[in-house]
């Protein structure tokens, strides 16, 4: 699977997730498994209102209550995000390009999964910042802009064309192109769900089907291999 569609499955699975909860906002009404997938209803044998995926039941899930007939409601209060799940505070993030500019993107403050795992020496200083060289050109392609919702790069400089940003964009392909191929297309979906999406250890686990536990040697020799490519190591 490539990096466009990884995202652009995080996304639609976001979107359904977000549906889901405005239609459960509402008095009486319950989610429900319904063979494979998910049913949203406002009261028991009426037809769904709503239909998701297990990846977007998934994204759902911390924010409802089981029911004690079966099902489950939404919680009317703000939980907490599981470990390794980043607590997304929207803010912007200040980069240095390899020609030594700065740029800024939208990105996520709070606690990311690469944080998190460095905080408890899973990975190191070094493979924490490949990962974000990397998720710095995913902003600055337009790769993420397109797919999350004006996550988009907006490079700071003082002067130049209207033309430059473009440049930059396409560097920034170029850049991820090598990236990509430097590490391997069996590495790319961990490292676009952790590094790209925010996606908890836990949760790339699931969607990408691995056993459990498996998943930190993976991602660990995926950094490798992306600290060694951007001469980090």
């Amino acid at each position: 699977m490539s990096v466009a569609a990884i995202l652009e499955h995080d996304l639609q699975a976001e979107h359904l997730a977000d549906r889901a909860a405005r239609l459960l906002d509402r008095a009486g009404s319950v989610i429900e498994a319904r063979g494979l997938a998910y049913a949203v209803r406002f009261a028991r044998g009426r037809r769904p209102m709503l239909l998701i995926d297990e990846a977007a039941f998934r994204k759902l899930f911390p924010r409802l209550l089981p029911r004690g007939d079966g099902g489950w409601r939404l919680s009317s209060q703000t939980p907490s995000p599981p470990p390794g799940r980043p607590g997304f505070v929207e803010g912007e993030k200040t980069v240095t390009e390899p020609d030594g500019r700065a740029t800024t993107h939208r990105a996520n403050l709070g606690e990311a999964p690469l944080d998190w795992l460095l905080r408890r020496k899973h990975i190191t200083a070094a493979e924490r910042a490949a990962g974000e060289r990397l998720a710095a050109d995913a902003h600055a392609s337009g790769i993420i802009g397109r797919l999350t919702m004006r996550w988009d790069p907006t490079p700071r400089s003082g002067g130049g064309s209207r033309i430059e940003p473009m440049e930059r964009a396409y560097a920034a392909r170029q850049r991820l192109g090598r990236a990509m191929e430097a590490v391997g297309a069996e590495a790319m979906p961990i490292l676009t769900l952790i590094c790209l999406t925010g996606t908890s250890l836990q949760g790339t686990e699931v969607a990408l089907g691995m056993k459990p536990r498996t998943g930190r040697a993976a991602l660990k020799a995926a950094l490798q291999r992306l600290t060694a490519h951007y001469g980090m190591a």
